[in-house]
């Protein structure tokens, strides 16, 4: 601090206003206590002190709002807690967070959560986001314009019951949605000592538990995958579902989707949105790049032998103006989003409900049978494990090396068809004879 000014009401509105920066007018009487004049001839009363030995500098308010009396009476007083180790800048940081957080919407939150969220660095994938904002628009819809502040233990356990009534395992979905976005809530207003201001505890967490007033629903783990005994004449069928001389296009591209799967263990909503640009078809180790995962993992695989058989018949239905692989000729997406229709005939052939994931299911079960290694298969999956040796061993997804697995489980689908193409014929003779 430098010269002192005698201070009063009158003088304080007629301190001279600085060409440029600021000018700071500290009062004699009261220690700490300063007017701070702008160039754009803003006033303000501020005060200055020590909080553990450091200087800080705050703002009381402006000219207007408070008279030199009550300016005086407010810098004493925060001097005072300054001294006690009470930063005024933290104090009013918290404050403002209590007031907002008190006020802040389920709506706005989820909001802010799919907006900045990041999983391994990296936002959030589309389908978690469509989950969250469907839970909130649908679940939750009374409560997405009320505070989230005022969600409550016992509203949570009630309408937690409510919804398992006719919808288990949709309810499980929906509250582990809502406890992530209420943990969001309650970290993002976290006071600058870093208490919580708002749900400490989580209403969801303190409600839904083992020996809690309410329980998860359990839910039956799906095992669903092709038997053995039918691969074979799924895969005749997907086959002739194929043929583009016999079937429309939506078919044929149906057809060779689920062969994709079935022959790579992808996802769904990995394979459909595959685009030519990731397949590199022509080059010595033919391989496919999947660059959205459901774990953010992206990875090049190898292409077999019976894959690229798929992927060739592909090509050459390629569409001009659309870069997907297994291409939609209507819908905005420009993907193919869901071969229903042929998994129906799937579960025809199999005699049992027969849905997308149940590829994957099925290729770890081809890979068992063909010989491939744990390790292998779970970089095929492209599953992370936390067993050290797979993480720093068993850990080469080198394209050349692994060809060699995928294909073991493309041969062993072709004589599984093979067989069943055999059957077949032995079974027409027979038909015939009689």
């Amino acid at each position: 601090m430098s010269k002192k000014y005698n201070i009063t009401d009158t003088r304080a509105a007629s301190f001279p206003i600085p060409e440029k920066g600021q000018a700071i007018y500290w009062d004699e009487k009261q220690s700490g206590l300063g007017l701070r004049v702008t160039a754009n001839g803003a006033r303000s009363w501020i005060v200055q002190g020590y909080v553990n030995g450091k200087s800080k500098r705050f703002t009381l308010g402006l000219l207007d709002e408070l008279d030199y009396k009550e300016a005086r009476e407010e810098a004493s007083s925060t001097r005072a807690s300054m001294r006690k180790g009470v930063n005024p800048l933290e104090e009013k940081k918290k404050r403002q967070n209590v007031s907002e957080a008190e006020t802040v919407t389920l709506a706005e939150i989820k909001d802010d959560y799919v907006k900045h969220k990041r999983t391994k660095e990296m936002p959030l994938r589309q389908a978690s986001i469509n989950g969250i904002e469907s839970c909130v628009k649908n679940e939750f819809s009374d409560w997405a314009s009320k505070p989230v502040a005022n969600i409550t233990r016992d509203a949570v356990i009630e309408r937690f019951r409510n919804i398992s009534k006719k919808a288990p395992t949709q309810a499980n979905l929906a509250f582990r949605n809502l406890r992530a976005l209420l943990n969001w809530a309650k970290e993002k207003y976290t006071a600058p000592d870093g208490s919580y201001t708002i749900l400490n505890p989580n209403p969801v967490s303190q409600a839904i538990k083992s020996n809690g007033l309410a329980q998860w629903n359990k839910e039956t783990k799906r095992d669903t995958r092709i038997p053995e005994d039918k691969i074979g004449e799924v895969w005749l069928a997907l086959n002739a579902h194929a043929d583009p001389e016999r079937n429309i296009a939506t078919t044929c591209t149906s057809a060779d989707l689920i062969m994709f799967m079935l022959l790579t263990g992808t996802r769904i909503s990995e394979a459909n949105q595959l685009t030519w640009d990731r397949v590199k078809l022509h080059d010595d180790v033919p391989t496919f790049h999947l660059d959205v995962t459901k774990n953010h993992n992206s990875i090049t695989l190898p292409i077999s032998k019976e894959l690229r058989k798929v992927l060739l018949r592909r090509e050459s239905q390629k569409l001009s103006n659309n870069p997907y692989v297994f291409p939609a000729k209507r819908g905005k997406a420009g993907y193919l989003k869901d071969p229903r229709a042929l998994f129906v005939r799937v579960s025809e052939i199999t005699g049992c409900h027969i849905h997308p994931h149940a590829m994957r299911r099925t290729f770890e079960e081809l890979a068992v049978r063909s010989g491939v290694d744990s390790d292998r298969r779970r970089i095929l999956l492209n599953h992370i494990s936390g067993d050290v040796h797979a993480l720093h061993y068993g850990n080469n997804k080198d394209p050349k090396v692994l060809i060699q697995e995928v294909n073991k489980v493309g041969d062993f689908v072709l004589r599984l068809a093979q067989i069943a193409e055999s059957a077949a014929k032995a079974d027409n003779v027979v038909q015939m004879v009689k």
